[in-house]
């Protein structure tokens, strides 16, 4: 007898989890990532998911964690003037195969506005000087340039459909110890946030839900007390200016009492 072919098993195909809820924007003060500054690579941000609902707020998800500040570190490899003067941009490599621009936004000051700055620009240590149409940055009065480790923390924006970061705040990183420290501590928050869903507990909800409804009853109540206060304000100009108008009255009718009939009136030369 011929030894039996072997059949092919059909093995079970592992169910797809669903992927994680993407929970209300009333709780996502409760997550670990809204508030935090985010360590992220550049192609970490370039990877950041956009959802339906939440268009045009500039708010990305990692999973289902919320991120609206991120930081990134890397290699400053360019520096380019905008021609209207507007924006610099600073190009950082980090090596992750993809490269963040980070926009450093002039200040723009308002007619008649001569209030003393920190700096030109909207980082109150970092300033922009034009020389022959080539710009140069300044990180608290220190020249900044390529080949610098940069530090930059900042919100995510787009231009022509490719992520930017709106920079906020920029710090040097000084040696390579402190640039091992910052690539450590990238991975860790990967690692020990980003990597599992964000779970928010229904008791957790409740109480999100209930700090809500405490608020909003401050709210009304703050409202209530304004508008009684702006009434009785009111009411008391009301009150003063009736008084005013009586004492004025009063007033007239003494200098007009045994005045001649008609010397109120002066007539003019020719009448």
């Amino acid at each position: 007898m011929g030894e039996a072919k072997p059949q092919n098993v059909k093995r079970p195909i592992a169910p797809v989890p669903p992927p994680p809820q993407i929970y209300p924007r009333r709780y996502f003060e409760a997550s670990p990532t809204w508030f935090a500054w985010n360590k992220l690579t550049a192609a970490d941000i370039h990877a950041l998911r956009t959802e339906r609902g939440f268009e045009g707020q500039k708010i990305y998800f990692h999973l289902n964690h919320p991120i609206q500040f991120v930081t990134v570190v890397g290699l400053l490899v360019e520096i380019e003037g905008i021609a209207d003067g507007k924006y610099t941009l600073l190009t950082l490599d980090d090596g992750s195969g993809e490269c963040m621009v980070v926009k450093v936004r002039r200040r723009v000051l308002a007619k008649g506005d001569e209030a003393e700055y920190p700096s030109n620009t909207e980082v109150d240590n970092v300033d922009v000087h034009v020389n022959l149409a080539l710009p140069a940055v300044f990180l608290d009065n220190k020249p900044v340039g390529l080949g610098d480790v940069i530090k930059a923390k900042g919100t995510i924006d787009s231009f022509r459909g490719v992520r930017q970061l709106d920079l906020k705040r920029m710090f040097t990183v000084k040696d390579t110890n402190a640039e091992a420290q910052a690539w450590s501590q990238t991975a860790q928050w990967k690692r020990e946030t980003l990597s599992q869903p964000w779970i928010l507990t229904q008791s957790e909800r409740d109480t999100v839900d209930e700090n809500i409804r405490q608020e909003e009853k401050k709210d009304r109540e703050r409202a209530r007390r304004k508008k009684e206060w702006n009434a009785k304000i009111s009411d008391k100009r009301r009150r003063h200016d009736e008084k005013q108008e009586i004492k004025r009255r009063e007033k007239e009718a003494k200098y007009n009492d045994g005045a001649l009939k008609g010397s109120h009136i002066i007539l003019a030369p020719w009448e």
